[in-house]
């Protein structure tokens, strides 16, 4: 196979030639960022963090199936 033929649009093939020339390196740089360690719990600080913008903000889903973030109203909730 020359190398034209990797980059040649198959019938059937709906891929941009970006994602094409992505695909064709894959075998020689692999897939990106594989951790070889276990991952790194979160730590107290960004638990809290977390935990503080859950409960400043909440998610709207608008008439049209988009979500987007919001503030929530002060005071009490129901």
């Amino acid at each position: 196979m020359n190398a034209m033929g990797l980059f040649r649009r198959r019938p059937g093939d709906d891929r941009t030639w970006g994602m094409r020339l992505t695909e064709t390196f894959l075998p020689i740089f692999g897939p990106a960022s594989i951790r070889r360690t276990p991952p790194v719990p979160p730590s107290a600080e960004d638990l809290a963090r977390e935990a503080a913008l859950r409960d400043s903000l909440q998610v709207v889903t608008r008439a049209d199936g988009h979500p987007y973030v919001v503030e929530r109203r002060a005071g009490p909730e129901s």
